[in-house]
């Protein structure tokens, strides 16, 4: 009885954070297109330069596979994991973020993980806390670099308070969070006097968030450098596909300020959020906010739906393996009884 409550109260929660994702990535898709103008849809897609589309999306695939490599190296020094179920991990991970709100897809990474690789849970969600400090980190420099440097060489556009808010909130965020990782390899439950169930799991955790501590610091960060480099590409090609040519600090913004709000627990796909951020930076850089939801839909479309897929044929394909393991295994004696 015990454990069905607390399902139902999981369940509850799952589906309460969900729905108010999605009723606040329908208030933001609303704000992003109620002034949108159909006819520069029509002129802005038929003008579309197709080859820059699809650069854009092989960078972005690039930089989903600097992904894997990355939670790879954290997954191994914690356990002996083989780099293909990472990778599978990882894309079953994403793509679940993608179809499902509030951002569950990072919760249904580390139970995939434990699934496949038998690798505790909460080590796994360390891990990718790693992951999401490391990105977070770079994104907030990166918004900070790209004003500075769009203030220094004095552009027309005039950077609104809303940037240096985000830039303000994301950076004290991300800050707490170090200090969180940092203070939490110091910290032992059992002193406090809390019982061993807690003390075991909290021990899991600190450890997949030390994983980047055990000489792969370095490698990690080389990784999530790359990754800003490729998906800064990835945008600048989407973008310039629809006849946006941005300078290298204006791309940078423009990365900066959309992967940041997807911190917030939005609609599947960062439906809404992705198409406001991307309205909004790019009329500050003097184009039209239908060019923008345009450019925004097609990396959700082409970038997201191409990782999507791809995790969906993964699960199917596991799924099906499993399945084929089951009635191979099966005796004899259980074929002949069905």
């Amino acid at each position: 009885m015990t454990t069905h409550h607390g399902e139902g109260k999981k369940r509850l929660k799952h589906f309460l954070v969900g729905s108010a994702g999605v009723l606040l990535g329908g208030m933001f898709l609303w704000l992003a297109t109620r002034n949108m103008d159909r006819t520069v849809v029509e002129t802005t897609l038929r003008q579309a330069d197709v080859a820059w589309l699809i650069i854009g999306v092989i960078f972005y695939l690039l930089s989903i596979g600097l992904r894997c490599l990355r939670w790879g190296i954290l997954l191994r020094a914690t356990d002996d994991v083989k780099w293909r179920h990472a990778a599978e991990a990882l894309m079953t991970g994403y793509a679940a973020n993608f179809v499902l709100p509030g951002r569950i897809g990072e919760v249904f990474r580390a139970d995939y993980a434990y699934r496949v690789f038998k690798m505790s849970r909460f080590a796994s969600f360390g891990t990718i806390i790693v992951e999401r400090v490391c990105d977070g980190i770079a994104l907030v420099c990166a918004l900070w670099i790209s004003v500075a440097w769009i203030l220094y060489m004095q552009f027309a556009l005039v950077v609104t308070s809303w940037i240096f808010a985000v830039g303000a909130v994301s950076s004290a965020l991300f800050g707490v969070v170090v200090i969180f990782i940092v203070v939490s390899q110091r910290v032992q439950l059992r002193s406090f006097g809390i019982g061993d169930f807690f003390a075991k799991r909290w021990d899991l955790l600190v450890g997949g968030m030390s994983s980047v501590l055990r000489g792969n610091t370095t490698a990690v960060l080389s990784c999530s450098i790359g990754i800003l480099v490729l998906d800064t590409l990835t945008l600048a090609g989407i973008v310039r596909c629809f006849g946006v040519s941005l300078l290298p600090s204006q791309n940078l913004m423009l990365l900066a300020l959309a992967s940041l709000s997807t911190l917030l627990p939005t609609a599947p796909g960062f439906v809404g959020t992705y198409q406001l951020v991307f309205a909004n930076v790019l009329h500050m850089f003097g184009y039209q906010q239908t060019i923008g939801i345009i450019a925004a839909t097609a990396v959700q479309i082409f970038c997201f739906g191409t990782v999507t897929i791809v995790g969906g044929f993964v699960l199917l394909s596991r799924s099906g393996i499993t399945v084929w393991r089951a009635n191979t295994s099966a005796s004899p004696e259980d074929h002949s009884q069905r």
